[in-house]
């Protein structure tokens, strides 16, 4: 169980990460095009390609975690993303991340807690 959690905590900070990197480049794409979003443009942003890439690991460690344990257990445990994701988004993409935000987010953390107890 305690490399469960580990590899389980690694790919919740990968998955965040990869959202948050990959918001950043979205934005910078939209702002370049006024007209929707084509898709050369955005595979050609290296922040857009980091997230899709940190998203990718996420998702093979997640097939790994999925092959060692239940997927009831697993899949709440990686909502600690949401952590990850309200800490880098305040900070690297300055969005406002209110006590209301933050308290739902310390309700799933809980929630994480009470389903990784079982």
């Amino acid at each position: 169980m305690a490399s469960t959690l580990g590899l389980v905590l690694l790919a919740s900070v990968l998955g965040g990460l990869g959202h948050v990197v990959l918001a950043k480049g979205m934005k910078m794409v939209a702002v370049a095009t006024s007209s929707g979003v084509p898709l050369a443009l955005a595979l050609g942003n290296p922040w857009v390609v980091l997230g899709v890439a940190l998203q990718a690991v996420f998702f093979f460690m997640y097939m790994a975690l999925l092959s060692r344990e239940d997927v009831s257990k697993v899949l709440p445990l990686t909502t600690l993303s949401y952590l990850v994701v309200g800490f880098l988004a305040q900070f690297m993409l300055a969005e406002p991340v209110t006590p209301l935000r933050w308290t739902g987010i310390g309700f799933i953390v809980l929630g994480v807690l009470l389903v990784g107890r079982t």
